[in-house]
């Protein structure tokens, strides 16, 4: 027996939503993709230039390119921002002993690999009064890669204060700290307890090794 009229559109019509679904997941991975070439482009280019770079005049020497995981964009996650009003400025503990003053903002909850995680994520006070920086949010994390395929002292991503209540992270572009290259001049934040995650980040930057 034949389809009806109305069958048959109605068939047509899920194909359509399946076809239109199907690229647009295309497209999201694509640019996913694209996003982090370009990034991970800039990067190598700032890490090359004497006038940028963190490196020592010895390691720009030696330097050819950062190592990052391959892109996946699985990494890349919609996170729930739950703003902490409430907060008082604290001190960031660096890595040479100083501090740097920050403000939690809020929290990030997001699931990855089956699992639901958190992260605060900061504001850095020195900014807030920055016209170009001043909505910009800091988010430090460890994870169980550390020390193994990434910096032991964990790494960093930056962001911006969204909108809404929703903020996407892509853990591809989480980046090393510059104390991280051997340069002295540098000290940098250590991620709080509270941003430990209890899970493998296979995702971003790899541990720099100078060859």
């Amino acid at each position: 027996m034949g389809l009806t009229g109305f069958a048959l559109r109605f068939v047509i019509f899920i194909g359509f939503l399946l076809f239109y679904g199907l690229v647009r997941a295309q497209n999201a991975r694509a640019e996913i993709f694209r996003s982090n070439v370009e990034y991970r482009k800039a990067m190598n280019r700032e890490f090359a230039d004497p006038l940028t770079t963190p490196l020592t005049e010895e390691g720009l020497i030696i330097f050819s390119a950062l190592d990052f995981f391959p892109v996946k964009p699985k990494y890349r996650v919609v996170s729930k921002l739950e703003l902490t009003p409430d907060e008082k400025p604290f001190e960031m503990q660096r890595s040479k002993g100083n501090t740097g003053t920050y403000r939690k903002y809020g929290e990030l909850t997001f699931k990855l690999n089956g699992k639901t995680c958190k992260l605060s994520v900061y504001q850095y006070l020195k900014l807030l009064n920055d016209s170009i920086h001043s909505d910009d949010l800091f988010l430090p994390f460890k994870d169980l890669t550390n020390g193994k395929q990434t910096y032991g002292g964990g790494r960093f991503l930056d962001l911006k204060i969204p909108v809404g209540d929703e903020l996407i992270i892509d853990f591809n572009q989480a980046y090393n700290p510059l104390c991280c290259y051997g340069n002295p001049r540098y000290s940098c934040p250590i991620p709080p307890a509270e941003n430990h995650l209890n899970i493998k980040i296979l995702a971003g930057e790899k541990k720099y090794n100078e060859k």
